[in-house]
């Protein structure tokens, strides 16, 4: 067995991915549908983009009540064939834009909320202009401090792609000193279990940087040590052929930082009374709270 179809018969979930209801997802709903079924997976959920920030656009949930439309549509045709389809959304900066946030979650039946730190002191993270001017060291620890703040602030499901500032700070030729940043890194780790929040593992750029692999290692690493119990592989597609990428890079990533394989994935209630479920115990796992497919601690 090839590593890679050793993970997919390890990672049967994806619940982070997005279609062309986001502004930069490339295929249909449908289409993600098919490949998830192509890969054998048991769940996925299609997270699509929510922004309010002005310099996104700041238009929320565009089309919003279509999506729902085509979340049911693809429920009735491909879960009958054995996948779960839930509908979910990506809030980016949820905390700095909370009223607008929570009307999106009160009025939408959302399964698998996401949240993400997409906009730091006014500027794109993805973007050279957030280090502009600015000590990079300073950038990296006020956006681990502003992870802690949405992970306090915001009531979430998964705190998606925690490490993207890093990511990609090295791809513009900044030096990491992630020794120098472990005080705040660990600090922000502390919230996001305190608050009950996932992290998420996200597999996007695992495959184009194989020395950025140690440093996860080691960050997976604390936020083990800090009491951190469970992690959450999501692929972030936005093209069908996505789903699922670097899952042998993640899973190697999580046994060497101290996770054991996951048993099984669990499912999600889709029944809220509040904006994010809170569900009972389960039998396998230690903290007894996750509904996903997850690494253990």
């Amino acid at each position: 067995m090839t590593d890679r179809q050793a993970a997919e018969s390890i990672i049967r979930t994806d619940y982070h991915m997005h279609s062309t209801f986001s502004p930069d997802g490339q295929h249909t709903p449908e289409k993600m549908c098919r490949q998830a079924l192509e890969l054998r997976l048991d769940e996925i959920a299609l997270t699509e983009h929510a922004e309010w920030h002005p310099r996104s656009g700041g238009d929320g949930f565009a089309r919003v009540a279509a999506y729902f439309e085509a979340i049911a549509h693809c429920q009735a045709r491909y879960e009958p064939q054995g996948l779960t389809i839930h509908a979910g959304v990506e809030l980016g900066n949820p905390h700095q834009f909370e009223k607008e946030a929570m009307a999106l979650l009160s009025e939408h039946p959302f399964d698998v909320v996401l949240a993400s730190l997409h906009w730091l002191h006014g500027e794109n993270i993805h973007l050279a202009e957030c280090f502009t001017g600015r000590d990079p060291n300073q950038v990296f620890i006020d956006y681990f401090r502003e992870l802690g703040l949405m992970a306090m602030n915001f009531d979430f499901d998964i705190l998606a792609h925690f490490d993207r500032i890093l990511w990609r700070a090295t791809l513009l030729g900044i030096k990491v000193d992630l020794p120098a940043l472990e005080a705040d890194i660990r600090e922000a780790f502390v919230a996001i279990i305190r608050y009950g929040r996932m992290l998420e593992l996200n597999t996007t750029h695992l495959g184009s940087q194989t020395d950025w692999r140690q440093p996860l290692v080691t960050m997976l690493g604390w936020y083990r040590e800090e009491g951190g119990t469970e992690v959450v592989v999501n692929s972030d597609a936005h093209r069908a052929d996505e789903i699922g990428r670097h899952w042998p890079v993640a899973h190697q990533c999580l046994l060497e930082a101290g996770f054991e394989r996951p048993q099984s994935p669990l499912t999600v209630n889709p029944t809220r009374t509040k904006p994010v479920i809170s569900l009972p115990a389960t039998p396998w796992t230690s903290a007894g709270s996750s509904r996903f497919q997850v690494y253990l601690g």
